[in-house]
């Protein structure tokens, strides 16, 4: 049950934080997440948990991607004991999660490149 607390204040920790640091209110974090404005405040209050799909929307509004709200900062204290495990792990995941993204952006740009190819191939042939 204290992973699950721990996890919950980590994440309404992070909403908090990313809000301020963006200059956004809560009411108007609300509004594009598409969540009401008590819902929200019961989040950054550690008062309720939220869904994927709420997770997802908070992420988008925050201009996040959904793990990066799960992960606690290193300026804080990890309430675990195994504290240097936890900064393997999360240390594990960002490098994965900049792996992907660049993974992703090579993929973007060889597709492109060979979109424009075809096209550039069909028009030729014509």
């Amino acid at each position: 049950m204290d992973k699950i607390r721990d996890l919950r204040k980590i994440l309404s920790q992070n909403i908090k934080s990313i809000r301020q640091t963006l200059h956004i209110s809560q009411a108007n974090l609300a509004e594009y997440a598409g969540i009401s404005l008590p819902y929200l405040a019961d989040i950054e209050r550690c008062r309720t948990w939220v869904s994927d799909k709420t997770l997802q929307n908070l992420a988008n509004a925050l201009n996040r991607e959904p793990w990066e709200l799960l992960i606690q900062s290193k300026e804080e204290k990890h309430p675990s004991k195994n504290q240097k495990l936890y900064d393997v792990k999360t240390d594990q995941i960002r490098h994965i999660a900049d792996v992907i993204t660049k993974k992703k952006e090579t993929l973007r740009r060889v597709v492109n490149k060979t979109m424009e190819e075809l096209i550039i191939e069909i028009l030729q042939n014509k």
